[in-house]
């Protein structure tokens, strides 16, 4: 019994630590201070592409002192919307979806 217990906890730590919200945290953390590259590994092909034009005409912003502190999280079916505030305390929110089990920030041109 108590192996099996211990077994469920370990699944449910590895769940929680590749949610929506480490996914998003690793995202905004990682393009705010300009790691291009590293930010595309969490997010859709679509929304790569829109930060690799964003950054080919010098629309990204980097903030090297960027701080995400996440206020709250939904999770409906395989969507996901993080909210979080920055060190300013700017607030906004991350959507994100599940694509073969991985969260993937998706950014939609049309917002």
């Amino acid at each position: 019994m108590k192996k099996t217990l211990f077994v469920l906890m370990i699944v449910f730590i590895a769940s929680c630590s590749s949610g929506p919200e480490r996914t998003a945290k690793e995202f905004t953390e990682n393009l705010s201070k300009g790691k291009i590259s590293e930010a595309k590994e969490y997010c859709t092909e679509s929304t790569g592409q829109m930060i690799d034009f964003a950054s080919q005409l010098g629309g990204l912003t980097i903030d090297p002192d960027f701080k995400f502190n996440i206020i709250k999280d939904s999770i409906v079916e395989n969507k996901a919307w993080v909210t979080y505030k920055d060190q300013n305390g700017k607030q906004d929110v991350v959507e994100l979806v599940k694509i073969d089990g991985s969260w993937k920030v998706h950014m939609d041109s049309q917002k």
